[in-house]
């Protein structure tokens, strides 16, 4: 050993938090500064803080991948977005708006902070990590769901050109549209014979209860209102609020669409898995009364690619 002198190998981070999305990795803290590894799945979007939201010195270099950035949105001749490939980075001292960015494969990036965040940043992942299991573990029916419904939505929201603000919103919601089965009771989620009128009321409230459990975080308030409107329909025959149209958030119309295909072409112990081409015929039937046909074309537009068949 040298005097004075840390070396630290590959996977000998002091801490580290993961889940499918995304991992991160603390190499080394002095005081308030850190260095952070992270991998960032591809095709995800994430941001930089604004000033009001978080204060410091941040320097984001790419080790591996391409990222582009999103640019101001507000001007009146939007520049072309910026790309960043492996040896690139970018440092701020505070920006007034955040900035989007868009993992355009799987990305691995190291930042030099001046303002301790990786506490901030595990809790919050570790906590969305929780609440998915949290609902798989009481309905075994979901296990994996959250995460192909995360990427089949995500792939629909770039197709309908979705600004990176909702795609980050849609994200979340998607992977944690069904938090709010945790307080339906056990006696109701697991039934086998058909629900009562009373027990069905009670299976109706669950998007209600995952949009209170949402909006008690800042940064899911967005994903929220998607996850309260995820089983109204079109014609406005849903619940819990009977939203038709464009009033239902574009969010919660892309679920809709995605969360009917993953239940047909998915196994559960109810049913048989059933072919593509079933669920391709279930959405048509359905489109412009339970479902947005806009929506409806854009994830038909995109089912064929092998990544979300995967």
């Amino acid at each position: 050993m040298i005097e004075g002198l840390t070396v630290g190998r590959r996977g000998n981070a002091i801490d580290s938090v993961e889940k499918r999305s995304t991992t991160l990795e603390l190499l080394a803290r002095s005081g308030p500064i850190e260095v952070v590894r992270q991998w960032i799945e591809a095709g995800r979007h994430s941001f930089l803080y604004a000033s009001d939201e978080w204060t410091g010195f941040e320097l984001i270099y790419i080790l591996e991948g391409t990222i582009t950035l999103d640019c101001d949105p507000d001007r009146v001749d939007p520049a072309e977005p910026i790309v960043l490939q492996a040896g690139d980075y970018m440092y701020h001292n505070g920006l007034p708006r955040k900035v989007y960015f868009r993992a355009e494969d799987t990305v691995e990036i190291l930042l030099f902070s001046s303002a301790p965040g990786f506490d901030m940043a595990r809790n919050g992942v570790a906590e969305m990590r929780e609440m998915a299991r949290s609902v798989e573990e009481k309905d075994a029916a979901t296990e994996g769901h959250c995460d192909r419904l995360g990427r089949l939505a995500i792939r629909t929201g770039e197709q309908l050109n979705l600004d990176a603000q909702l795609m980050i919103d849609l994200s979340y919601a998607a992977y944690l549209h069904d938090i709010g089965k945790v307080k339906v009771p056990d006696s109701i989620l697991g039934k086998e014979d058909e629900l009562t009128d009373g027990e069905w009321d009670e299976m109706k409230r669950h998007p209600d209860y995952g949009a209170e459990m949402l909006a008690e975080k800042d940064f899911l308030g967005g994903a929220a209102e998607i996850v309260r409107a995820h089983h109204e329909r079109y014609d406005g025959s849903g619940y819990p609020r009977g939203l038709k149209g464009q009033d239902i958030p574009i969010g919660a119309r892309i679920i809709a669409v995605v969360d009917t295909y993953d239940a047909i072409t998915s196994a559960r112990p109810y049913q048989k898995a059933q072919a593509k081409e079933e669920a391709i015929g279930e959405l048509k039937r359905g489109a412009g009364t339970q479902f947005d046909p806009t929506v409806v074309e854009a994830f038909l537009g995109i089912i064929g690619a092998e990544d979300v068949e995967e």
